[in-house]
């Protein structure tokens, strides 16, 4: 699906502000309400957005974050990225050049929750050689805002 112009505006607004009501947005972009309303339908429909709530770290009372690089073998990449998206605690996923095949961001509410997911279920995955994790201890900054970019 290529985006247009009125496409790119709805979603600047909505990841400025995602209760912005389709009325308004029509306003600032300078087209009716029912336009809004159809193309966020066919955004969401084509998964070009997704409408969900993000999780403020700063706010969580014992956040366990972790940053973890994976080595793992390249005819498996695609299928370890795959099994590891349908991880709820894993939050972020890309492919690297560099030092890891892998770099994976995973968000547990504890230290027990965050152990089971890098020792169990990660270290299960068929073609994972190597996990390398850091475990985050104080946030300076942490721009939950960030999660509409990734």
């Amino acid at each position: 699906m290529s985006l247009d112009n009125i496409d790119k505006k709805i979603i600047q607004l909505m990841g400025a502000d995602a209760r912005m009501s389709n009325h308004q947005m029509a306003a600032v972009i300078g087209v009716s309400e029912g336009t809004v309303r159809n193309r966020v339908k066919k955004l969401i429909k084509n998964e070009v957005i997704k409408i969900s709530v993000i999780n403020n770290i700063n706010q969580i009372e014992n956040p366990s974050l972790a940053f973890v690089g994976l080595d793992v073998e390249a005819r498996e990449k695609d299928k370890i990225a795959s099994a590891l998206s349908k991880m709820q605690e894993v939050r972020f996923i890309s492919s690297l050049i560099g030092r890891h095949d892998l770099m994976v961001f995973i968000l547990a509410d504890d230290a027990a929750e965050l152990s089971k997911v890098l020792y169990q279920k990660i270290a299960s995955i068929p073609g994972v050689r190597n996990a390398e994790s850091s475990i985050g201890l104080k946030y300076f900054k942490y721009d939950y805002k960030l999660a509409r970019l990734i």
